[in-house]
């Protein structure tokens, strides 16, 4: 590794703030990190660095890995771990909290875009109640990849600054590696926040939140008269978070573990925990095997996200008009919904305009593609080469039943009639929506097993390969391959 001085530190280049300061202490505890031993740079994330204005250079050297280790942190950074409640698996919780991260603040990036930095993995905290606060390696790939993974599919999510292994052993099923996943997003205030003071009773720092948030994130809504900000503030994370479900349900993402502690007011993913693509495509998939109840399945994920905006609207009920919720929320986060969701299935399908059958057309789809167990992923990034002209030989080779698939294709052949736009064009827009890589399970059990033998060749290029998901790549067919059965 490169020797550097404390100037080449990217502490030193960036502009650091730590908002949470400016909430009264009942938000948070300033808490020092627990240093890593003999930490390293497993990947240092360039595509990250360039939000922050760094280079590469400036993000990967000794002082910077030392820095975000914990080792003697400037006077100006101050690392707060935060409090928070939330409904686990419907449960409401009155108290979690920041178990095993840190946040060293905000950093100042490229055109003025504000960045919370967090290190995952840094040591106990007042909040990890029974659990070391650390963070297996195994869990930091996952989390590293899944945020990638989203990212690369243009949806709204935390990302990973970069990732720290260790000598430090950690106890979980088995003995594994600790590491340190750096990460970032614009904010990871929940919905959980919210829920802890108001189901304490303390609504003044319900309102002191609300306030914050506006101010901090919504401050278009600072022309509002004061009396209506909460409600245009509730209006405003329903919509986004009405948004980020139907973006997950449009590239067959499943969280897996979607509490309201989960949520992000700013409609971003958060926490990278049992997710899972669904690759087959059935509505009744579980990226969780502790889901006993099925709760946070593929097809619950739309109405899971509407009752979590309930929970929210219940959090900030005493600064709403009248203390109760407006019945418009519900109508609001599903007009939402369906129409991102159709706006994203239009896009997979290479149409343009609008047509009153859509609807349809997407239904009858999902039903023929469960009918016939078909891989999602494959199955729309095929549909870029459909031509009429030819009996689309690997279409079909997607499905168990032939009929069902030539029926719809029919029905898609009349619609596309519609567009008036060349095959060519159509594939090209299509091949920009539909990726021919995702982060496929066997994929990521094996970039993670191979880790925790010290081989991260795996983990490398799959991580480049979903960086850059609707780019082909010679010689990389078998990462767009569902598991080959032996």
């Amino acid at each position: 590794m490169t020797h550097t001085t404390p100037s080449d530190c990217a502490i030193k280049i960036l502009s650091w703030n730590n908002p949470w300061l400016q909430l009264p202490e009942d938000f948070y505890q300033i808490v020092q990190p627990t240093p890593l031993d003999n930490p390293y740079f497993i990947h240092c994330n360039t595509h990250t660095s360039a939000l922050l204005g760094l280079s590469a250079e400036q993000l990967h050297n000794e002082a910077t890995l030392h820095f975000f280790n914990g080792h003697q942190l400037p006077p100006e950074i101050q690392p707060t771990a935060s409090i928070y409640a939330g409904h686990q698996f419907g449960i409401f919780t009155a108290q979690l909290g920041d178990g095993r991260v840190l946040s060293l603040g905000e950093a100042l990036g490229h055109e003025d875009h504000r960045y919370e930095i967090q290190l995952k993995g840094a040591g106990l905290t007042p909040y990890s109640r029974t659990l070391d606060g650390r963070c297996p390696l195994g869990s930091a790939i996952r989390e590293y990849l899944g945020s990638e993974a989203l990212a690369g599919l243009n949806i709204p999510t935390s990302r990973a600054l970069c990732l720290l292994g260790s000598d430090t052993k950690v106890q979980r099923d088995y003995l594994t590696t600790g590491a340190m996943l750096v990460r970032m997003a614009r904010s990871h205030i929940r919905f959980g926040h919210f829920e802890y003071f108001h189901h304490k009773g303390d609504f003044e720092n319900v309102k002191n939140l609300t306030t914050f948030v506006i101010e901090q994130h919504f401050p278009e809504l600072l022309n509002e008269p004061t009396d209506l900000r909460p409600l245009r503030l509730l209006e405003a994370i329903v919509e986004r978070t009405a948004c980020l479900i139907a973006d997950w349900q449009s590239e067959g993402f499943t969280h897996g573990v979607v509490n309201t502690d989960n949520m992000s007011v700013l409609g971003d993913t958060l926490d990278f925990g049992p997710f899972g693509f669904m690759e087959t495509y059935n509505p009744e998939f579980s990226a969780n095997s502790s889901d006993d109840l099925a709760r946070y399945q593929f097809d619950q994920q739309p109405e899971i996200g509407r009752w979590n905006c309930l929970a929210l609207a219940e959090a900030i009920s005493s600064l709403l008009p009248s203390r109760t919720i407006p019945a418009k929320l519900l109508r609001l986060y599903r007009q939402h919904y369906h129409q991102r969701y159709l706006q994203h299935l239009r896009l997979k399908l290479g149409l343009r305009t609008q047509h009153p059958d859509d609807t349809q057309l997407v239904e009858v789809l999902l039903t023929t593609l469960q009918q016939g167990n078909t891989d999602y992923a494959l199955f729309f990034r095929h549909l870029a080469n459909f031509n009429t002209q030819d009996k689309n030989p690997a279409l079909y080779a997607l499905t168990t039943d032939a009929a069902k698939l030539s029926a719809w294709l029919t029905l898609y052949q009349d619609r596309l009639s519609l567009e008036h736009v060349s095959p060519q064009e159509r594939q090209k827009q299509m091949n920009q929506v539909n990726p021919c890589t995702v982060l496929r399970r066997h994929l990521l059990d094996q970039s993670i097993n191979d880790a925790e033998r010290g081989d991260f060749t795996a983990f490398y290029r799959l991580l480049m390969l979903l960086q850059n998901p609707f780019e082909e790549q010679i010689g990389m067919a078998f990462y767009s391959q569902p598991e080959q059965e032996e």
